[in-house]
């Protein structure tokens, strides 16, 4: 879009509105735009600017106090200067009664509020330009032969008494008048504006006649059943010299470019630019709409809260260009699959205003799905069905089949909440908990599900001052040595003192660090509190045991890693083989080159390194070769069940074969029973952990329970 020209001089406007801060921002729009601007909060003082200063233009707000728009904008047409200066009222969209009272008053053109202030200075210069062509009309006093040198604008002059309607060629051209300058009455231009706009237009026309006024109208032309252009009217009337003729004469702009900068604006602040949906934005203003309507009428509402499994995987594997693929199939399908008014369901009473359902993407790969008059919660289940099916089918893209699968969260009105906001949120909070029970599926919203939504924020703040007051503590877990019965680690694993809910595990609390990025400090924190217990430890001539730390996938791709491990056994002097580090198997193989090239500089640094969780991943043979490893740890689930389930002691006799074989050393989890025990020391195992030995205990106690194991392994040898 092309700027503004630069104006020849700095043209003034005064702008009087009562709400500083609208004030404000339209004063900003309009220097920017090359305007001087003059401000008042309200009539009074803005009649004394106006009497004091040269004013080009009047931006003028309805309802104020003191003196208010209309009052203000009779008061400056009583002046002599005030004669002919342009003033546009600001009133509400749908505000006609002000409209009406505002031309009646004298008002040039309105601005509809909420203002868009990035067509505003474009309006304000083309009502500018027009009230100067007018001034130059009127002091010229050759009428027609001075519109004719007017740029873009069209003149007509009609003779009240002979009914006779003269005009130039470029009116001709915007009207389609093909028959000559000369055409009978006015009604040749009311047939060609859009019969919306001729509601308005005629009875302005009429007035102005009657009371031998000026007239300003915007309007749209139809021409063979189609909108061809925006034009502005400007108009004033005069008698001949003797007084026996009325005349109405004026000009016509095209105004076709404002308005597509304005349409323009509009797109850009409520849809989508890559689907063509309504974004966020018009989404809350469409849907704030239809609950208008379904509440007059008593009919319910479905809002479904959906968006693309593991999309970041897309975007991260093929580009940003396959995933914009994707979002665009996925957004036509959710087209295909939602209901128009011939889709519904026969004999449904058809409420107007609810016939089509509606969908917006909302951000990334989120999107909102807007059932109208739903007639029960289990038809938007269905439909929340045959979406979820649509977009399951394969994508191809760029030759490759790719199979994508969505989550959602349904929320219905009224039951849920009466404001679209709040049901957009409850739809959300649905569909987070049902990704937790499981991906590729819907949940319906529950006031259950709201208090842990409520829970996990009140948690994500708690835990933030958590990380600054000294609430945090490391928990150890002994590994023994399946061969000797003797101690040689411990696990460090985080607990939370919370002050009011008590000692919370990391189920509850790691998931919600990862979304929010605490990961990391927290990740840091761990990672210094570990080797301080090193170090005490070592001074206080304890028993050498290594202690490892589990890293998480945002921690081990984060920047500050690698200073973060060095930074922390320096601090403390530790020895770095004494501090281990353990990551699941399933983080290694979302970038194994990248993964490849970490484990080495950590390992270059002096520190082991275990895969956790081992057999519940995607490893290869060939990546556990070229990863620096020292050892794996066999996932509990298999190992709970070994002894009464022969297929997963095969599993874990073959781990330990696969390990040993690899030169590697394995810890089994979840050792419970002496029959585990028992079992993996048959298999080869070389290291156990689990509760059979203790459970995670502060650090005070497990300094205990070591010095006593040591004591009864020495009395028993």
């Amino acid at each position: 879009m092309s700027e503004l020209e630069p104006l020849e001089t700095k043209p003034t406007v005064l702008v009087v509105d009562d709400d500083l801060a609208a004030r404000l921002m339209t004063q900003e729009a309009l220097e920017q735009a090359g305007f001087e601007v003059f401000e008042a909060e309200d009539g009074i003082p803005a009649l004394e600017i106006f009497k004091a200063r040269k004013i080009d233009v009047v931006l003028l707000d309805v309802m104020m106090i003191n003196l208010d728009g209309f009052e203000t904008c009779a008061a400056i047409r009583r002046m002599e200067t005030g004669l002919h200066v342009p003033i546009m009222m600001m009133t509400g969209l749908e505000d006609f009664d002000s409209v009406n009272r505002a031309y009646n008053v004298g008002a040039t053109d309105f601005v509809t509020k909420p203002i868009n202030y990035f067509a505003l200075a474009y309006r304000v210069r083309y009502v500018l330009r027009a009230s100067r062509m007018s001034d130059a009309l009127r002091e010229s006093e050759a009428r027609l032969a001075k519109a004719q040198r007017m740029a873009k604008l069209g003149h007509w002059e009609w003779n009240l008494g002979t009914k006779r309607l003269l005009c130039s060629p470029q009116v001709e051209r915007l009207f389609g008048l093909r028959d000559g300058s000369i055409v009978p009455g006015y009604e040749s231009f009311l047939q060609r504006a859009h019969p919306e706009d001729v509601e308005n237009l005629e009875p302005l026309l009429k007035r102005a006649i009657e009371d031998e006024a000026g007239i300003q109208a915007s309007f749209r032309v139809v021409l063979e059943g189609r909108v061809t252009c925006h034009v502005h009217l400007e108009a004033t009337s005069y008698r001949s010299a003797d007084g026996t003729e009325l005349f109405f004469a004026g000009t016509i702009q095209d105004i076709t470019e404002l308005r597509r900068a304005e349409q323009q604006a509009h797109r850009l602040a409520y849809f989508d630019a890559l689907t063509g949906l309504p974004n966020r934005a018009g989404m809350r203003q469409e849907l704030g709409r239809l609950l208008s309507v379904a509440g007059q009428h008593e009919r319910e509402v479905a809002v479904i809260a959906l968006d693309i499994d593991n999309f970041k995987r897309i975007n991260d594997t093929l580009g940003r260009s396959a995933g914009d693929k994707v979002l665009k199939n996925v957004a036509a399908r959710l087209a295909r699959g939602t209901r128009t008014t011939e889709s519904r369901a026969p004999g449904h009473m058809r409420v107007s205003g609810l016939e089509t359902d509606f969908i917006a993407r909302t951000g990334g790969d989120e999107f909102v799905v807007v059932l109208t008059d739903i007639k029960s919660a289990e038809e938007s289940a269905v439909i929340a069905k045959r979406l979820r099916d649509a977009i399951v089918e394969p994508v191809n893209i760029a030759g490759e089949e790719i199979v994508v699968s969505t989550t959602m969260g349904i929320s219905v009105f009224p039951l849920d909440g009466t404001e679209a906001e709040e049901l957009v949120t409850h739809a959300d909070s649905a569909k987070n908990h049902a990704k937790e029970e499981g991906r590729g599926h819907y949940q319906f919203y529950t006031a259950a599900i709201n208090a842990r939504a409520f829970r996990r924020l009140s948690l994500e703040t708690a835990m933030r001052r958590a990380l600054q007051m000294d609430q945090l503590e490391l928990f150890y877990q002994p590994k023994m040595e399946l061969a000797s019965d003797r101690v040689i680690g411990a696990e460090a694993l985080v607990r939370w003192h919370h002050p009011d809910q008590g000692l919370i595990g990391p189920v509850d609390f790691i998931p919600i660090a990862e979304e929010t990025g605490l990961i990391v400090p927290l990740g840091e924190w761990i990672l210094r509190d570990a080797c301080r217990l090193l170090a005490d430890w070592h001074r206080r001539g304890l028993p050498a045991l290594h202690v490892a730390v589990n890293l998480s996938a945002i921690q081990f791709k984060s920047a500050g890693l690698l200073g973060a491990i060095r930074g922390s056994t320096r601090e403390f002097g530790v020895d770095p083989n004494m501090l281990e580090v353990e990551l699941t198997e399933s983080l290694l193989m979302q970038d194994t080159e990248m993964a490849v090239n970490l484990l080495r500089e950590i390992k270059a640094l002096g520190h082991d390194i275990w895969i956790d969780d081992f057999g519940t991943g995607y490893s290869s043979l060939a990546y556990l070769q070229s990863f620096p490893l020292a050892g794996l740890k066999i996932d509990k689930s298999f190992v709970r069940e070994m002894d009464t389930n022969d297929h997963d002691g095969s599993i874990v006799g073959a781990i330990i074969a696969l390990a040993h074989s690899l030169r590697l050393s394995v810890v089994a989890e979840g050792v419970e029973t002496v029959e585990h025990q028992a079992a993996l020391r048959a298999r080869g195992c070389d290291v156990a952990q689990g509760y059979l030995y203790s459970r995670p205990v502060p650090a005070s106690e497990f300094e205990e329970w070591v010095l006593d194991w040591e004591r009864s392994r020495i009395a028993r040898a």
